[in-house]
C-alpha cells in the first residue's frame, strides 16, 4: 500500500557547534527521537567542508540506522563528482544493506544551492583535493550515477581500468534524489525520478513542476518526478512572540535566490503557523519536506515540528498509490497516486499532471474507476503521480488502479489514516 498522508516530513540530524564540541552521541539520540515522533526520515549533510565542522555522513547515517528500525536515513546531499565511484558504491551498498533498505541518496553536482548552503563553490578546495575539474561536474555526475546503478545491483561495470567490477551483496537500488535547478539538473531529476531542491518556496516548486513535466514528455518519461524540498526551520512554542528578520541581501546573493522566494521559504513560527506552510508545500506538489534547524536545541525543535506535522496532516488529503496489472504479462500495467480530500464537497476529478503526462483517454478511464469506488460520494480527487508504461498502458488497468487507490484511501480514512 502507499502512504496515507499527502506529505512526508524529515529532519536533519543536529549540526556540530562552531567549535565542534559537545555533540558526540547527539546524532544517535536525535535519530531515535525522530523515529519516536513519527518523522519519515533523518538526514546528514554530505559535504567535506562547510560553515561548521562536518562529520562523514556515511558514518553518521550508519549510527542512526543502527539505533532505529523504521525511520529512513538520507544524504543531504552527496557531491557526487568528487567521490571515487568504487568506494562510494561500497559505502552506499553497505548502508543500504545494513539499514535493510532505508537509504535515501540526495545527489548533487556541487554547483547548486546545496553546495552554496554548505560553503562549497567552484573555489572550494574540495575540487582540487579530489583532482576533479569543477567544469566537468555534470559529465562526471552522470557517469558516476550510471556506474552506481550497475554496481549496487551487482551488475558488472567498467570502472577505471576494471572492466568487470561487481560488488556483493546485491541490494535494491535506493532512491536517488537529484539536487540542482539548471536544465541539466532537471533532466537528471527526470531520468532518476526524483528532484531535491534546497531553499525552495512552494510557488517556486509549482513553477518548476511544469518544466519537469515538459522535460519528461520530451524524454519519453511520462511519470512526474517525486519532489523533496529542504528548508530551514525555527519553531516557537505557542504564545511566544518573535520578530522575523528578513533575509540579508548577502545571504540571498550567496544562495542565488530572490527576496520573494526567500521570504516564502522557511517553515517557522508556532506549530500552527508552521503547519500552514507545510500544507502550502504539499499543495504545491511537494512529496517530502526536510527541515533543518539552526537552533542548537534540537529536542525542542523536533517536538514542535512533530506538532506542526500532525496539525498539517489533519488538513491534507489522504494519499494512496495503487498498481493494476503486471509488466511481465500481456494484460497491461498502471500505477497511480491519488489524493482524496477528507471533507465531502462537490465531486471533482482533477488531472493535475496535464495531458503531456496522462493523456485524455487514460485520464477518463482513471476517473471511471474513481467514480466506481466513490459510489456516489461527493469528493475531490486529484491525480498526484502516474506511471505510464508506453507498451503496457491501457484504459482497463488505469480504471482498475483508480478504483483500488480510492477504495484504499477511503478505508484508511475510516481507520484513522493508519497504514
Amino acid at each position: 500500500m502507499g502512504e496515507t498522508v499527502a506529505i512526508d516530513i524529515g529532519v536533519f540530524l543536529p549540526l556540530l557547534s562552531a567549535e565542534g564540541q559537545g555533540q558526540a552521541g547527539e546524532s544517535v539520540a536525535a535519530a531515535r527521537r525522530a523515529e519516536e515522533l513519527g518523522f519519515e526520515s533523518v538526514w546528514a549533510g554530505g559535504h567535506l567542508t562547510g560553515c561548521v565542522p562536518m562529520l562523514d555522513p556515511t558514518v553518521t547515517l550508519a549510527m542512526a540506522a543502527a539505533a532505529t528500525t523504521r525511520v529512513k536515513v538520507g544524504y543531504g546531499v552527496l557531491t557526487v563528482p568528487v567521490h571515487p565511484v568504487a568506494h562510494l558504491a561500497q559505502q552506499l551498498q553497505s548502508l543500504q544493506f545494513l539499514s535493510e533498505g532505508r537509504l535515501l541518496v540526495g545527489a548533487d553536482t556541487g554547483g547548486s544551492a546545496w553546495a552554496q548552503w554548505r560553503g562549497g563553490s567552484a573555489d572550494s578546495p574540495v575540487w582540487a583535493a579530489a583532482g576533479v575539474p569543477y567544469e566537468e561536474r555534470h559529465e562526471r555526475t552522470d557517469q558516476v550515477l550510471e556506474q552506481l546503478r550497475s554496481l549496487l545491483v551487482a551488475v558488472p561495470a567498467e570502472v577505471g581500468d576494471a572492466a568487470g567490477l561487481a560488488l556483493r551483496p546485491r541490494v535494491n537500488w535506493p532512491p536517488f534524489l537529484i539536487g540542482g535547478e539548471s536544465d541539466a539538473d532537471l533532466r537528471r531529476a527526470v531520468r532518476h525520478g526524483a528532484w531535491f531542491p534546497n531553499l525552495a518556496s512552494p510557488a517556486y516548486v509549482a513553477r518548476v513542476l511544469s518544466r519537469l513535466a515538459r522535460l519528461g514528455a520530451e524524454s519519453g518519461r511520462v511519470v512526474r518526478p517525486a519532489v523533496s524540498v529542504a528548508v530551514p526551520s525555527t519553531l516557537l512554542a505557542p504564545g511566544t512572540r518573535a520578530r522575523r528578520e528578513p533575509p540579508a541581501p548577502t545571504v540571498l546573493r550567496r544562495y542565488g535566490i530572490d527576496a520573494e522566494r526567500a521570504s516564502a521559504m522557511p517553515v517557522d513560527g508556532t506549530p500552527e503557523r508552521a503547519a500552514e506552510k507545510i500544507v502550502e508545500f504539499a499543495r504545491a506538489g511537494v512529496d517530502r519536506l526536510v527541515l533543518s534547524f539552526p537552533e542548537t536545541d534540537w529536542r525542542t525543535q523536533y517536538e514542535l515540528a512533530a506538532q506542526a506535522a500532525e496539525l498539517a496532516r489533519r488538513e491534507l488529503p489522504v494519499r494512496r498509490t495503487a498498481t493494476a496489472g503486471n509488466q511481465t504479462g500481456c494484460g497491461g500495467w498502471a500505477r497511480v497516486t491519488l489524493d482524496l480530500e477528507r471533507e465531502p464537497a462537490a465531486y471533482a476529478f482533477l488531472n493535475s499532471l496535464g495531458t503531456d503526462v496522462l493523456d485524455a483517454s487514460l485520464a477518463t478511464a482513471l476517473e471511471e474507476g474513481v467514480r466506481e469506488a466513490l459510489a456516489g460520494e461527493a469528493r475531490t480527487v486529484r491525480v498526484h503521480r502516474a506511471w505510464v508504461h508506453e507498451v503496457d498502458a491501457n484504459e482497463w488497468v488505469f480504471r482498475e488502479a483508480g478504483r483500488r487507490a480510492v477504495t484504499e484511501a477511503l478505508a484508511a480514512e475510516r481507520a484513522g489514516g493508519q497504514p
